[in-house]
């Protein structure tokens, strides 16, 4: 399985996750021209977009892929803030956290996610070609859960706290929703701390703030409470 990032920020976030019979989108919060672009004008090829929440950062585009007849994948919670017209809504396909789905060779498990959106889910994804399970995370100030078997966690590591304090141009308002409503480093350091890591061999970051973040230090944090054989390594914004 395969985890290739094609963009990662508030400014826009689109992810391919794959294996040798499926692509699988998830979010798609660029615009459709961007990530037709991005995706070398194969969108058609796509066996399914996950999207994990309602932020536009993160689902811009579903309308138009639901016109083009790629498959979307929504929670109910999602598909009500992202009030789509009737005849789109028809088109969206939903998912609920616990109940587990396939999409070609990939059963993929939604789980919770805690932010400030109306439903979010994380994924758990694994593949009947290869057995390898990707998990991914984003826009959420926790992660609770272990994970057994993971290969490739890609996960939310958005800002640094004292980064965050020092940040003299960001709102006060915006620095306290930053707080509780993303993962910031020392705590995704926490979270892998108890996870079952013994099958992983990379970790993606993903959502780097552009200005309370530092990519070196959070992947070097990373790298110190993971065993040796893990690659870290962050999505380019």
């Amino acid at each position: 399985m395969k985890f290739q990032p094609l963009s990662s920020s508030s400014h826009g976030n689109a992810y391919i996750v794959s294996d040798s019979e499926t692509h699988i989108l998830l979010e798609c919060g660029l615009s459709h021209k961007k990530l037709q672009q991005l995706c070398g004008f194969r969108l058609s090829a796509l066996d399914g977009c996950l999207v994990s929440h309602e932020h536009k950062d993160h689902s811009r585009c579903v309308d138009k892929l639901l016109a083009s007849g790629v498959p979307v994948y929504l929670s109910q919670g999602t598909a009500a803030a992202l009030e789509l017209p009737e005849k789109l809504l028809e088109l969206a396909r939903e998912m609920e956290a616990g109940r587990q789905f396939t999409i070609q060779s990939m059963d993929i498990l939604p789980f919770p996610t805690f932010h400030d959106a109306q439903e979010p889910l994380g994924f758990v994804m694994q593949s009947r070609v290869d057995g390898d399970i990707c998990v991914f995370a984003t826009d959420t100030v926790s992660l609770p859960y272990r994970f057994p078997g993971v290969n490739i966690l890609a996960v939310e590591a958005n800002f640094q706290q004292d980064i965050l304090d020092r940040c003299q141009r960001m709102p006060e308002k915006t620095q306290h929703r930053v707080a509780c409503s993303h993962m910031d480093i020392d705590t995704l350091c926490k979270c892998l701390v108890r996870m079952d890591l013994s099958r992983c061999r990379e970790i993606v970051l993903l959502h780097l703030s552009d200005a309370t973040s530092h990519e070196g230090q959070f992947i070097n944090k990373v790298k110190r409470v993971v065993p040796p054989s893990v690659r870290v390594w962050a999505a380019a914004r």
